[in-house]
């Protein structure tokens, strides 16, 4: 793997050098830009004074759901100031010093949804060491007890920071534009294990519960990572492995086997690896995201393990989604929430292109179609323009996480690809990639980099200005209208709705994408539901297709009903399960069914999924919910 490494490394000096003899540089365009854009959701002014390493001394403490200790701020202060303006949100702060052991002038904001913490420092100060705990439930924590992870037996702490969560238990520059390095020290209860997103995650819990971190790569705020509990490790390569509980950490690592495979196609399409490691963490059942991506960890949703152990795992979309966020997201950042796209879109565009790597063209063309169809019926139903335009002066951090900034945006890459070539566009994204490296990015710097890159004259067909700033879809558009693999499970769910037995249709050749097809088209099943469980085993699968599911209450089928408690009892993500209660009360029987599963799993539900499905019901929750998770 270091003779592979140090392969793409040449490979990318070649090319750049290669292709920047051939590049053409717009007349009217300049960058890098310097400065970044102004960010309304922080009130740091990184303009004045920036942070550029971290370092945490912090205490897990799960009696009383807080973290515990001190953070400390090596700063650089631009322009002279006195005051360093940090975000938080209700952090109790005690006492703060300036270069270690002096005592620091502060004062903690009170203002609503931003709140500062104002220290007076001088033009010199070098540090800035912050005492404090973190309140019972802020944004960005997760306290998950044990009746909510699988063993049952301890409980579990994890972060979620995107888009603004780092602020509830770190003080912090909460803003993608401020990179920094990071230290900590993490003090856990013992038998526990402790991780982060960092180099050095340890392999087995240790006997002190005192785990120490590094972060050499700067990142930003959100993508500072921890998590605590009961799990373990699996290594699948030198560059990969698989952390997850007990109970499932065997059929986790054996589903992800073609991790290491899809790093290694990750790397000839975007470029060489930026990070160390790659390793994933599978949460607890109701982990409240379907995935997040950190440097060296990401945190994924258990609901994608199958636990069939097939004997050659398919790669997940999941699973390419935040390997991509490497590049996109991790490597080169957005600089304000206003361009999510530049995030999700470029990460979703990745993601089709490492599943088409290893999997062939069909599928990668049927994710194009399909999202060119479900994006198009999307900005045709009447909804406001600004939830289908790509840059925007968003209302709210979490706006641009919507169809928008993943689906249009990996439109957008895939027309760029095809207008200029997928030779000229991969060698865009390897000098994009590399020019933006560990650094922040807006729509103006990508849009300037990419006419570095292109005549004119192809600029005019780009119609870049319609992509970004203008709502719905482009005329030049270059996704695909049809899908063989989409007509293929059109074709078998058709011959299965006029008689046709699914042993006959071979079900044991098809993929994982092509059984979910063919069930979200079967006509009929709902009367035929033993047959195809016979042929596809699908009620005895931890966590089932979600349209077996709708069908085995809609058919009031046994076997698949107890696979419904399974996954409302364990697997999220929340979606899924608040679905599955809407479902669930079509029928008078089916709705007493509902009350009786709420009441029985509802202490396992994180608050805002436990909330939500409370107004599916229309029942009083006694835990009434005031903010929403990231």
């Amino acid at each position: 793997m270091f003779q592979r490494r140090l392969l793409f490394a040449f490979l990318s000096f070649f090319l750049l050098v290669a292709a920047r003899q051939r590049a053409v540089r717009h007349p009217s365009q300049a960058w890098p830009l310097t400065a970044p854009p102004l960010d309304k959701f922080t009130v740091s002014q990184p303009a004045e004074v920036t942070t550029e390493h971290l370092d945490l001394d912090l205490t897990v403490d799960f009696a009383t759901r807080r973290l515990h200790g001190n953070a400390t701020l090596h700063i650089r202060n631009l322009t002279g100031t006195r005051t360093l303006r940090l975000d938080t949100t209700f952090l109790d702060v005690d006492r703060v010093t300036l270069d270690g052991d002096t005592p620091a002038q502060w004062a903690l904001s009170v203002a609503f949804p931003l709140q500062a913490l104002d220290v007076t420092i001088e033009p010199g100060t070098e540090t800035v060491t912050i005492y404090y705990s973190t309140s019972p439930d802020p944004d960005g924590l997760y306290w998950q007890t044990p009746e909510q992870t699988y063993g049952g037996v301890q409980p579990f702490l994890y972060s979620l920071n995107e888009p603004t969560g780092a602020r509830g238990w770190i003080p912090i520059q909460d803003t993608p534009s401020v990179r920094m390095t990071y230290n900590a020290v993490i003090h856990a209860p013992r038998g526990l294990m402790a991780v982060m997103s960092a180099e050095n995650n340890p392999r087995e819990p240790n006997d002190t519960g005192v785990y120490m971190f590094r972060m050499t790569y700067p990142i930003p705020a959100y993508l500072i990572a921890i998590a605590v509990g009961r799990f373990e490790f699996r290594e699948l390569d030198e560059r990969t492995g698989v952390y997850a509980e007990p109970e499932v950490v065997e059929d986790a690592a054996w589903e992800m086997q073609y991790l290491p495979a899809m790093l290694d196609a990750g790397e000839k399409i975007a470029g060489t690896f930026p990070f160390s490691r790659h390793d994933l963490l599978f949460m607890p059942p109701d982990f409240v995201a379907g995935g997040m991506e950190h440097p060296m960890i990401n945190f994924i949703s258990p609901s994608i393990i199958t636990g069939i152990r097939p004997e050659l795992p398919q790669p997940h979309s999941l699973i390419a989604h935040e390997l991509a966020h490497s590049w996109a997201g991790d490597l080169v950042t957005l600089a304000t929430w206003n361009d999510v796209w530049l995030n999700e879109g470029i990460t979703s565009y990745l993601t089709v292109r490492f599943l088409e790597a290893l999997q062939g063209a069909d599928v990668a063309n049927y994710y194009w179609w399909g999202d060119r169809r479900n994006f198009a019926a999307f900005a045709e139903s009447g909804l406001d323009p600004e939830d289908t335009t790509l840059h925007l002066d968003v209302p709210y951090a979490g706006f641009g996480f919507g169809p928008a900034g993943y689906t249009k945006g990996e439109l957008f890459m895939k027309t760029l690809e095809d207008r200029m070539g997928r030779q000229q566009f991969d060698q865009f994204l390897w000098r994009y990639f590399r020019t933006f490296s560990y650094r922040w990015v807006d729509d103006l710097n990508f849009l300037a980099f990419l006419r570095t890159e292109i005549t004119p004259e192809l600029e005019q067909q780009l119609q870049l200005q319609q992509w970004l700033y203008e709502p719905g879809l482009p005329s030049n558009i270059t996704a695909p209208t049809s899908s063989a693999l989409n007509d293929r499970a059109q074709e078998r769910a058709f011959r299965f709705g006029t008689g046709t037995k699914i042993s006959a249709l071979a079900p044991e050749t098809w993929s994982p994408l092509e059984t979910t097809l063919f069930l979200d088209y079967a006509s009929g099943l709902t009367s035929r539901m033993a047959e195809v469980d016979a042929a596809l085993a699908l009620s005895s699968r931890p966590s089932p297709p979600t349209a077996w599911l709708n069908a085995s209450i809609r058919a009031n089928y046994a076997p698949g009903l107890a696979a419904v408690d399974r996954v409302l009892a364990r697997f999220g993500p929340r979606s899924r399960i608040v679905n599955l209660y809407r479902v669930l009360i079509e029928t008078s029987a089916g709705r007493t069914r509902a009350l009786q599963l709420f009441n029985q799993y509802r202490e396992v539900y994180d608050a805002v999924t436990e909330d939500r499905v409370a107004q599916v019901l229309g029942v009083a929750n006694a835990k009434r919910v005031v903010r929403e998770a990231a």
